[in-house]
């Protein structure tokens, strides 16, 4: 067992991090509620996500006890360690559990905020931020506590791979399915509400309101937490392995080396969850976007001391016994914080595209004036503008600290094989700040769902504007939670490439101690037509991806739409404000559409890597997983900056005083063909990514032993038609899946 006192620092903070989360649900849950109607619309909000979550979880848990089986199944003749099983199972769990928590803290928080909103302004930021905390800290605390003990009991970072494929699943299942189910929800109210009876948002005569209110916690705040709980993790997991082979192949395969490079990361963030809780608690003041501008710039400042001491601690002794570089420690810092400050930058970029009073909205809406088409010509032109700037910097960031941790523009130098680790270090600074930033995105949908209530439980009056300037923060912290998990999401997919060639390059037995060496032992040819074909395949799945995930929500939206429209028909009293609604019908269309749509999208991402990688072995597969990354990049900013820019546009002509207007319903309709853009297939993207990364890890033993590695006698593979016999016969398996998926569709909307 590996009791390294470094190792126990970062699982101790993780558990540290559980007790500060424990502390601050507690604090929440005891603050007062006395108003009887927002109660009761709370409550129909927690029973709606509880039902969706429940139903949702029945659906993934079958996915994941098949997998985990075969997985245990390849475990038996060798194929694969048992470890990768058991860390799925438990990856799968934590993942999901993030999601409940998710949603079950924020559910507890909104309806405190909304009643602290009737007397204390700053008492209802304070709960709205510290409620999203839970989910933020929670998140950091969990992966550092999971991925530490599952070390310390396998003491191989190729073993727990199975944990961030497990968490990658249960994430895209969640994300997936609870945007479409929050797009779905709020399309088809704002249609018929806003749109066709010119009623206002969160009107309780509107039949799909509380469904829409439900879709912010399922979709913002339980999808959210699992996607950046998998990323988080998933990262982790890469910089591990790549600490393996940088001290094999670097620090000629010293214990002292490699134990130093597989715990650095793991010290790293735990060092950002202390910043963070710091962070959170110095986040006080009377203007709430000061105060979280206050928690972001302490957690910064920390986290730049704190990196800095440990990469003296941790790398210094490798300098000292080993002869290594003596200015590591400072090139491995300074990658760190040029990611970090680098990949915010991105932040700045977002602001600019997508701000409430930037030159780019207000043209989306002057351009509205002209009707909904051209609102959303010029909301998506600005949206594919915005994808090179922001690909740029994020580009530059990933080069720049390749070379920082190289210390060197010469390839056949031993020490840029460091190059590997320098470009993780900039993820592993970006991602030092997920606590705060995840607090914050989760701050957002409590705040948006406490003056949904209030505007339900006709508090407008007593509560005045304090909830509607917490929603306008909200928004803000939304903004850039997209411009964050965007470049995380492309940081990431690099970090976990490199460990995908780290962990192929175990089978090879030459000596690999430069980059230059690596390049020359896993050659992707362009020339070759199968990489090529590798390549056109990972750049049109993101397109496909994207399709299925906006029908999905496309067949809520009409189910939806229908619904609220048959209730105003049957019943003209709902309108008249003599009788309620049934929201309950809503929530259970927009929870069905959910659950049949978000399956065949999780399935294209795992069917893909698997027949690639039988078919055609683990170049193919690298050059699909390149394609896959940069082309999702992209089409995720597109869709995050046009679907944000058009929602804002609709925002300016509210605050404006032009609601109930042909412009209002110009950029509403705008705003609805950009919500599925920005909360179901711009953040499921980020998650394929990974998904694809991890699995390709994870099962490239199998890719290996079937299809062979190129000129590598030891590797020789199976005949071609082998394999593409059983390529075929996973395709049918993936095919009568789809048909079954089909029928089950037809079923539910016949129903």
């Amino acid at each position: 067992m590996l009791l390294e006192p470094h190792l126990l620092f970062a699982v101790g903070i993780g558990a540290l991090g559980l007790v500060v989360v424990f502390l601050l649900r507690r604090w929440v849950l005891q603050q007062p509620v006395e108003h009887e109607r927002a109660m009761e619309v709370s409550r129909w909000i927690k029973q709606g996500a509880r039902a969706f979550l429940k139903r949702e979880f029945m659906t993934v848990s079958y996915f994941i006890i098949a997998i985990g089986i075969i997985l245990g199944i390849l475990a038996i003749p060798k194929i694969l360690e048992p470890h990768i099983a058991v860390g799925f199972v438990v990856g799968s769990a934590m993942s999901l559990l993030m999601a409940y928590m998710g949603m079950e803290t924020a559910t507890d928080a909104n309806i405190r905020t909304t009643e602290a909103g009737r007397k204390d302004p700053l008492k209802a930021f304070l709960i709205g931020y510290r409620g999203g905390a839970v989910t933020g800290l929670a998140l950091v605390s969990l992966s550092l506590l999971g991925l530490g003990i599952l070390y310390i009991i396998f003491e191989n970072p190729s073993y727990i791979v199975g944990f961030g494929f497990g968490a990658s699943l249960a994430a895209l299942f969640a994300q997936v399915g609870g945007g479409i189910y929050t797009k779905s929800a709020d399309i088809g109210a704002d249609l018929v509400g806003k749109v066709e009876k010119r009623i206002p948002e969160d009107d309780p005569r509107n039949a799909g309101v509380i469904a829409d209110l439900v879709g912010d916690n399922v979709g913002d705040c339980a999808g959210r937490a699992s996607d950046l709980f998998e990323s988080f993790s998933d990262n982790l997991i890469a910089i591990m392995i790549l600490g393996w082979f940088i001290g094999v192949e670097v620090f000629g395969n010293s214990p002292d080396a490699i134990l130093a490079f597989i715990v650095y990361p793991l010290v790293l963030q735990a060092i950002g969850l202390l910043a963070n809780i710091a962070g959170l608690f110095a986040a006080r003041s009377k203007d709430p976007t000061k105060a979280v501008a206050i928690s972001y710039v302490v957690s910064g400042i920390l986290i730049a001391v704190g990196f800095y001491l440990a990469a003296h601690i941790i790398l210094d002794p490798l300098e000292a016994n080993l002869g290594g570089d003596p200015l590591l420690a400072e090139r491995l810092y300074l990658a760190a914080m040029f990611g970090l400050l680098g990949s915010m930058s991105t932040v700045f970029l977002v602001l600019y595209y997508t701000g409430l009073h930037r030159g780019p909205v207000k043209g989306i809406v002057k351009h509205a004036e002209g009707g909904a088409a051209l609102d959303i010509l010029a909301g998506t032109s600005l949206g594919m503008e915005s994808t090179f700037p922001e690909v740029v910097v994020i580009g530059l960031v990933m080069v720049a600290a390749f070379f920082i941790g190289a210390g060197t523009f010469d390839f056949s130098v031993k020490m840029a094989v460091m190059g590997l680790y320098g470009a993780s270090m900039a993820v592993l600074g970006l991602l030092s700040m997920t606590g705060i930033i995840q607090t914050s995105d989760t701050f957002g949908p409590i705040v948006d769902n406490a003056d949904g209530i209030a505007t339900m439980a006709g508090l407008e009056e007593e509560v005045g504007t304090s909830l509607e300037v917490l929603d306008s923060v909200g928004n803000t912290t939304k903004a850039l939670t997209k411009a964050y998990g965007m470049a995380a999401a492309l940081l990431t997919g690099v970090s976990v490439l490199f460990a995908y060639v780290a962990e192929i390059l175990k089978f090879v037995h030459a000596k690999v101690e430069t980059f230059e060496a690596i390049m020359e032992t896993l050659p992707v040819n362009i020339l070759d037509p199968l990489v090529i074909f590798g390549l056109m395949l990972g750049a049109g799945v993101p397109f496909l991806f994207s399709a299925w995930t906006i029908k999905g929500a496309e067949r809520g939206a009409f189910g939806v739409v229908k619904e609220v429209k048959r209730q105003f028909e049957d019943n003209p009293a709902i309108l008249e404000g003599k009788a309620y609604p049934d929201y309950a019908k809503a929530v259970d269309i927009a929870t069905k559409a959910a659950l049949i749509d978000m399956i065949m999208p999780t399935l294209l991402g795992i069917f893909m890597v698997v027949i690639l990688g039988i078919s055609f072995g683990v170049i193919v597969l690298a050059a699909y997983l390149i394609a896959l990354k940069i082309v999702s990049a992209l089409l995720a900013v597109y869709q995050f900056n046009a679907g944000g820019a058009l929602d804002n546009a609709k925002k300016l002509v509210e605050i404006s005083g032009k609601k109930g207007t042909d412009l209002h319903a110009a950029t509403v309709i705008g705003d609805t063909f950009g919500d599925p853009l920005k909360d179901t297939a711009g953040p499921s993207l980020h998650i394929l990514i990974k998904l694809s990364n991890i699995l390709a890890i994870t099962l490239i033993p199998l890719f290996i032993g079937v299809a062979g590695l190129p000129e590598n006698p030891e590797y020789p593979g199976l005949p071609f038609t082998t394999r593409v016999v059983f390529a075929g016969i996973i395709l049918v398996v993936w095919l009568i899946l789809a048909i079954i998926i089909k029928m089950m569709r037809r079923r539910v909307w016949a129903g």
